[in-house]
């Protein structure tokens, strides 16, 4: 016990020094901080433009109104924003099999697995943040969200979920190129299909569709289910908050599987010398 407990802090304080390091690395490039600021909010409020102009074309989404929308939006946003600080490797795992990367984590005494992780903290991904905050507070704002002490926990808690379910799905697809020896840039298709099913009630997809996005790629806990309990439009189990606590759980199954899947796959790599 001592000795494990001697591990977690020697993690942290290697955890600690990843992300001082890639604080240091982006100030050294001021300019590209500036236009990561103004090029990444954009995308992400043109987007809710976007919904706000169907919404006032069609006065709703499949029943979602427009300050629903801007609450659901938001919090996907965020945890995407999440996703994108601490699990963006998984998008690019085929450039490490490609290029070797692997030989340099497999000297070291650390699990590959964790500095595969965190030997590259996108500090980048802070950028996406800002319009998600901006947009989700806004949403309370018209939904007249409260937030007392169970509702702040449930959204916290969800967005855990939500960033390991992401997360997970990025390693998986990633840990692909283990196999297929290909530098397969999953980032694009990823995004988009996200982004289709997180910042819009899935309800408005084919019953067939929310199946698949409910049981089988569970995209469908990352916003929609938690968020329409926490608005009270529809209730998992009849529970109020059950729906954030089984995103939790979800995200927590979909890393287990994706760190599975990775070690898997990592028996397969072969250095770039070979």
């Amino acid at each position: 016990m001592k000795n494990a407990f001697k591990e977690l802090i020697h993690y942290l304080d290697v955890t600690r020094a990843y992300i001082k390091m890639a604080f240091l690395s982006i100030i050294e490039y001021p300019s590209a901080i500036i236009g990561w600021l103004l090029s990444n909010p954009i995308q992400f409020i043109v987007g809710f433009a976007t919904i706000r102009f169907v919404v006032e074309e069609f006065g709703s989404i499949n029943g979602w109104n427009y300050g629903q929308l801007a609450f659901l939006y938001g919090l996907s946003v965020i945890s995407h924003a999440l996703s994108m600080i601490f699990f963006i490797q998984g998008w690019f795992l085929g450039f490490y099999v490609i290029e070797g990367e692997f030989d340099r984590f497999l000297t070291r005494p650390l699990s590959v697995v964790y500095q595969f992780l965190f030997t590259q903290v996108n500090i980048f991904g802070l950028t996406d943040l800002i319009p998600g905050i901006i947009v989700f507070i806004y949403g309370c704002i018209k939904v007249s969200f409260s937030f007392s002490i169970k509702n702040i926990a449930l959204i916290l808690i969800m967005l855990i979920g939500a960033t390991l379910i992401r997360g997970g799905i990025y390693i998986i697809l990633g840990s692909s190129s283990f196999w297929t020896r290909s530098a397969n840039d999953f980032g694009q298709y990823t995004q988009e299909i996200f982004d289709k099913t997180t910042m819009y009630p899935i309800s408005m997809y084919p019953e067939s569709l929310q199946f698949i996005l409910t049981y089988i790629i569970p995209i469908g806990w990352v916003s929609f289910y938690p968020i329409s309990d926490m608005l009270g439009i529809s209730r998992v189990g009849g529970i109020s908050g059950l729906a954030s606590v089984i995103t939790l759980a979800v995200g927590i199954v979909v890393m287990i599987i994706a760190a599975f899947i990775f070690r898997i796959g990592l028996k397969k790599y072969e250095s770039a010398g070979n």
